[in-house]
């Protein structure tokens, strides 16, 4: 049995190791759950989304309902009659009428036409007043929008769609009624309408032929396209010669180049050495050099070749001769080209000026040639589509004229059809489309998912910490939150001393100070609790009230602080307690104070419990916590965000706490599990 027991301890290990050890160890990360995610964001929201959501969503649901009417439709019909005259048919086709087709487009057209709606328009306003309707009546946009006019075969299908079934009926009969008018009215000026369009179009193509004709004319001139055709040939066998020679002259100008351009080597000799002897440049440098080789004599008799003056000297001396040597060069260059000697005219044209100037003129020439063969070309193509256009307006204009004298020998049946109004309006009994429930639905959703992106924006832009993993993103990465429940047991004390010893700041053998800060009055921390387990677990511990909130009638920190009064403590269920103290003027002491009454109020003790108030509040919490070796925040849910991101940016060795919880907080559930562990720990110890 003991070989039992010492077996389960060595596998256990240190009991207090174990009460932390959910601290120390890293969570694994797990994949993105996306409904996790979202009831995350909506933890603590739901009854208020869901409630908001069918608000928004009824509301919006019966506006739907009762913006969006019901539609009725009402159809009436125009019988288009087809006559079967031989002069209608095709050459080779007996079987459609040629014209039957643009005849009922036409009709069908005219049905949608200004004239006639305008007409329809004035007596459906005038039906509505016979039946006792009052204004305002629909506009003659309105009026128009509401009517649908579609071709079927031999039929004109008029359609009216409106909310009222009287006014759907009322509009077809309208204009059903207005086209019949107006057809009669021109029916006399119909017999002879195929006959005006025919002869319009033959207007139309005859004038275009003449177009066709003169801007023949004005392309070609006084040629043909073959007299165009010979002279663009002509031109483009001159460009061809003319690339010859201009070939030949560039290889003639190459091999001058080669040879400096001198046709002859001997060539003004003479004149380039009297050039040379009369030359002031090359006299000066002649001179200059010659004095300096009397000087460069001179100094080799008093130094030796490898002394400074010497060695510049003789520099000097290479430098006069390349540049009397450059010279040289340049006179006989000059003198090679007969810019000295003078070349006569028989050699001018064997220079290089001459043959550069002639291969320029025979390129501007070719330019030319080129320009004026493109253009050529040009007209030639254009030709070709006038005539190619020409030849097919001829072709329609015979045939438009066949066609007018058909018409014109048939006259009585100038017309492809008759008309006929086949079936008038009648009242409809039920809406042909009735959509308030569609709407109704779309209007439900939209408010419901408006609704619950409201509570989610209102959530987001609140600027409140409400769970604790709302501080965690606060957090530099390498610090981590602890969770108190709002009934913390001593096991959570424990946990929580256990994580203060493990941090890198703890002092083995000497008081540690550990800051306490807050946010919020109604934030309440269990100071006495917490110093209470660190007594018992053989921690001696000091318990200082330093925020002038808590001012006593007995002397304490502030008077201790300004020397005004001894140090003093207070024993309270097994650990030291200082309370603040009688003054309530927080500015009484310095940052040197504090830390020479810290120093020696923390002798003997191995943990300091410095409680510094409200943060940005009391002056406590902006000085001593840069005393502390560990500054421990105490956050609940409401806290604003901006002041606490302020005190996490410039606090150092933090240790962030979140009290009070709310329910369903992520930081409870790894605390219930943390716990579940250590009771398992010691219940296997036990055994």
């Amino acid at each position: 049995m003991t070989d039992t027991i010492d077996h389960n301890q060595t596998a256990i290990g240190n009991e207090d190791l174990w009460q932390v050890r959910d601290f120390v160890e890293e969570a694994e990360e797990k994949p993105v759950n996306p409904i996790a995610t979202l009831a995350r964001l909506y933890r603590g929201q739901w009854l208020k989304a869901i409630v908001t959501s069918l608000v928004l969503g009824i509301l919006l649901g019966v506006a739907a309902i009762f913006s969006t009417k019901p539609t009725f439709e009402s159809e009436g019909l125009v019988r288009v009659a087809a006559k079967s005259p031989k002069i209608l048919y095709a050459d080779k086709d007996d079987s459609r009428l040629r014209l039957y087709d643009a005849f009922v487009s036409a009709e069908a057209t005219y049905l949608q036409s200004q004239q006639v709606l305008e007409r329809a328009h004035e007596i459906f306003v005038d039906k509505l007043e016979e039946r006792g309707e009052t204004a305002p009546f629909p506009t003659l946009k309105d009026f128009a929008d509401s009517i649908a006019i579609k071709k079927l075969k031999g039929l004109i299908s008029i359609t009216s769609k409106n909310p009222s079934a009287v006014h759907a009926q009322q509009s077809v009969n309208a204009l059903l009624e207005s086209y019949s008018k107006l057809h009669m009215e021109q029916s006399g000026s119909r017999t002879t309408l195929r006959a005006r369009e025919l002869e319009v179009r033959v207007s139309e193509l005859s004038s275009k032929q003449k177009f066709l004709g003169e801007k023949l004319l004005a392309v070609g001139e006084e040629y043909d396209s073959s007299s165009l055709a010979k002279a663009h040939l002509t031109k483009v066998t001159q460009l061809e010669e003319l690339d010859i020679r201009i070939d030949e002259l560039s290889n003639t100008l190459l091999e001058m180049e080669a040879s400096n351009g001198a046709l002859d080597a001997d060539t003004g000799d003479m004149e380039i050495k009297r050039a040379t002897l009369l030359d002031r440049a090359m006299a000066d440098m002649v001179f200059e050099r010659a004095k300096r080789a009397a000087e460069l004599q001179k100094l080799l008799l008093r130094y030796q070749p490898s002394h400074p003056k010497v060695q510049t000297l003789s520099a000097s001396l290479d430098v006069i001769d390349t540049a009397i040597e450059s010279r040289r060069r340049l006179i006989a260059t000059l003198g090679k080209t007969g810019a000295i000697t003078g070349a006569d005219g028989a050699e001018k044209s064997q220079s290089l000026a001459e043959l550069h100037a002639l291969k320029r003129k025979l390129s501007t020439r070719r330019k030319e040639l080129s320009d004026a063969a493109k253009d050529l070309n040009g007209k030639l193509i254009e030709l070709k589509r006038l005539n190619e256009e020409k030849s097919q307006i001829a072709g329609m204009l015979a045939e438009t004229r066949r066609i007018l004298d058909q018409v014109r020998l048939e006259s009585r049946n100038s017309l492809p059809g008759t008309i006929e109004i086949l079936s008038r309006a009648s009242m409809p009994n039920m809406p042909a489309s009735d959509k308030r429930k569609q709407f109704a639905a779309l209007g439900f959703i939209a408010g419901a998912g408006l609704g619950a992106l409201s509570i989610l924006i209102l959530r987001q832009l609140s600027g409140r910490i409400l769970y604790s993993d709302d501080l965690a993103v606060l957090l530099p990465p390498s610090v981590d939150n602890h969770v108190f429940p709002k009934s913390p047991a001593k096991t959570d004390y424990i946990n929580f001393l256990g994580e203060l010893q493990l941090m890198k700041q703890w002092r083995s053998g000497s008081a540690t100070i550990v800051s306490i800060t807050r946010f919020e009055e109604d934030t309440k921390i269990p100071l006495s609790s917490l110093a209470e387990v660190s007594s018992n677990l053989g921690l001696r511990t000091l318990l200082v009230c330093a925020s002038e909130e808590d001012s006593s009638s007995a002397t304490g920190f502030s008077d201790q602080i300004r020397g005004k009064a001894p140090l003093k403590k207070h024993e309270i269920n097994g650990f030291h307690y200082v309370p603040y103290g009688k003054s309530s003027d927080a500015a009484g002491y310095t940052l040197e104070q504090a830390q020479d009454w810290l120093k020696s109020a923390s002798t003997g003790y191995d943990l300091v419990l410095l409680y510094t108030g409200i943060s940005e509040r009391h002056i406590s919490s902006r000085l001593l916590p840069s005393l502390a070796d560990i500054q421990s925040i105490y956050v609940a849910p409401g806290v604003k965000i901006r002041p606490a991101r302020r005190l996490i940016a410039r606090a150092k060795n933090l240790l962030p706490v979140f009290v009070n919880p709310k329910k369903g907080d992520p930081g409870c559930k790894e605390h219930e599990t943390t716990s579940l562990m250590i009771e398992g720990v010691q219940d296997e110890k036990v055994a």
